[in-house]
């Protein structure tokens, strides 16, 4: 049996890996507040703001992270941060103490430490530290849009997925990269990914469409 830590487990690609993952796994999952009790499945409610202090119940095998949000869900700048960047590392950091190697974790298309835009910065500093890191085996996932019902839904994406049938004969070429993709086929890739030989990476959406 292996043991596999997640974070985000409750939002689009959370739940697609949920679906997805050996049932034969066992699974902790951290949230604010706890699903669906399933065999195999460990809710552990905590907050995200002292990840520093929380301690599993096992050493883990695996981790995977979804973290993510929006800067207007978020609020502000700051608090955008606190969850695509430092949560996601914090996350990092409490898999490593418990014996974890191997991590993936949800990035973005166009995530770059040089960016003056906000979103594509933050997720390029994030990479850049989990990269600096050691890790047996360490995926970083460059998705583009996600398809996908997404609980609760976002106005702005629902719009975007309405639209993007007309878009998507457009996106050839050197625009191909921005296909928009399903969250199950992301979910697909990180599975795939965590189980391939030793060796940091980051892989980008075009890939993530044909693994």
């Amino acid at each position: 049996m292996s043991h596999i830590l997640i974070a985000g487990a409750t939002g689009l690609i959370g739940r697609e890996l949920l679906r997805q993952l050996d049932p034969s796994h066992s699974l902790t999952l951290l949230c604010r507040k706890a699903g669906e009790a399933l065999p195999g499945r460990h809710w552990l409610p905590v907050d995200f703001e002292g990840l520093n202090e929380v301690v599993l119940p096992t050493p883990m095998d695996s981790a995977f992270c979804c973290l993510g949000t929006t800067r207007k869900e978020a609020g502000s700048d700051a608090a955008f941060r606190r969850v695509d960047h430092d949560y996601v590392l914090a996350f990092a950091a409490l898999a490593r103490r418990h014996g974890c190697q191997r991590l993936i974790v949800v990035s973005s298309l166009g995530a770059n430490p040089r960016s003056p835009a906000l979103y594509p910065r933050t997720k390029g500093e994030m990479e850049q530290a989990l990269l600096a890191q050691e890790w047996q085996r360490l995926a970083i996932v460059r998705p583009a849009m996600l398809l996908g019902d997404r609980q609760p839904p976002r106005k702005s994406e629902q719009i975007i997925q309405s639209l993007y049938p007309l878009v998507k004969p457009l996106l050839r070429g050197r625009f191909r990269r921005w296909r928009a993709i399903e969250a199950s086929q992301v979910a697909h890739a990180m599975i795939a990914l965590a189980s391939q030989e030793a060796g940091g990476e980051t892989v980008e959406n075009e890939r993530l469409q044909v693994i």
